[in-house]
């Protein structure tokens, strides 16, 4: 059985998951077993694998993958693997080296099928469609490693002090928190865009509640009542673009970036322009919050039109998202 060599030549350390602080990513582990267990459950599935280590001895190793939509998106189903089945797995494995635990790169099964993680098997595409607005159906491209690494880049003192200090116990997402902005908008989740005469509505796939953008000409509440994780946000049309400040934050330990906190200090301006040809959302964001960073952080996401993809109701379990934690440093 060999686990097709082809996806292996993506670079490993561009596989960034919630939980990258667990894995080793600049190594790789291969496990040959029977599947005991498929996990498929969010915000990430487990697949576990009856195995046997190099002495011998029976093993079961857990294996981490991703959200169940970014893997139905790969082609997966919750019907991919089933006991019994023989699979083989490439995985980074856990720092803690004491348990049989992996993070999925990809794995094939006895009939030659091979499932990757959203990182590799990508997502298909759909027939050719253009928006006339920024209404509508869109799949941001992943690149929040991107806006890690400006974070990181752009973090003062205290910011850099903190990201020393951080242990994987203080991740909000372990408590199945949803993620902040502007991280959200550069993650391969699909988000669905209404317009109504004084708002704009953004469902998201990761949220529970949608994000309302006021349009009406109202302010951010001088009282501070807009205080959310989300913020309070308020838009502006210039001509077909959609200008939105979001202030009111109230402190997150991620909400900067994957290490970087955020203060209630914290000011996220977006523009959403759709593109020449209707393909596309531009999403330029300046963040801004003097707390904890030293000069303001600036990026672009594209969010491709996808009126072919389901948006999957959000759920997210707290158990599942705290079983990483024992591998964590």
């Amino acid at each position: 059985m060999l686990c097709a060599g082809a996806l292996l030549t993506v670079s490993l350390s561009s596989l960034a998951h919630h939980s990258p602080a667990a894995f080793d990513e600049d190594s790789v582990v291969r496990v040959e077993g029977t599947v005991s267990r498929f996990d498929w459950r969010n915000p990430h599935v487990y697949i576990y694998v009856d195995a046997t280590d190099a002495t011998g001895n029976a093993v079961e190793w857990a294996i981490e993958a991703d959200w169940t939509t970014d893997l139905m998106r790969a082609g997966w189903t919750s019907d991919s693997l089933a006991p019994g089945d023989r699979i083989a797995v490439q995985a980074h494995p856990a720092r803690n080296r004491q348990r049989n635990y992996a993070n999925l790169i990809s794995l094939e099964k006895a009939d030659g099928t091979v499932l990757a993680s959203w990182d590799l098997g990508g997502v298909a595409t759909g027939p050719a469609a253009y928006a006339s607005s920024i209404a509508g159906r869109w799949l941001p491209d992943r690149t929040f490693n991107e806006f890690f690494a400006l974070s990181a880049e752009h973090a003062n003192d205290k910011g850099r002090a903190a990201v020393e200090a951080y242990v994987e116990t203080e991740n909000p997402g372990n408590r199945c928190v949803p993620h902040p902005i502007p991280q959200r908008l550069t993650t391969p989740h699909v988000n669905d865009i209404e317009i109504l005469d004084d708002r704009v509505v953004i469902r998201a796939e990761t949220e529970s509640e949608p994000r309302i953008i006021y349009t009406d000409g109202r302010g951010h509440p001088a009282d501070g009542s807009g205080e959310s994780p989300r913020g309070h946000s308020i838009g502006r049309w210039e001509g077909d673009v959609l200008i939105v400040e979001t202030t009111q934050f109230t402190p997150h330990r991620r909400g900067n970036g994957s290490m970087v906190p955020s203060g209630v200090q914290k000011k996220l301006t977006e523009r959403y322009q759709l593109s020449d040809d209707g393909s596309a959302l531009n999403l330029d964001y300046m963040l801004e919050d003097p707390e904890y960073l030293a000069e303001p952080i600036r990026h672009t996401a594209i969010w491709r039109y996808s009126p072919h993809l389901e948006r999957v109701e959000y759920s997210c379990d707290r158990e599942v998202a705290q079983r990483y934690l024992n591998d964590a440093p």
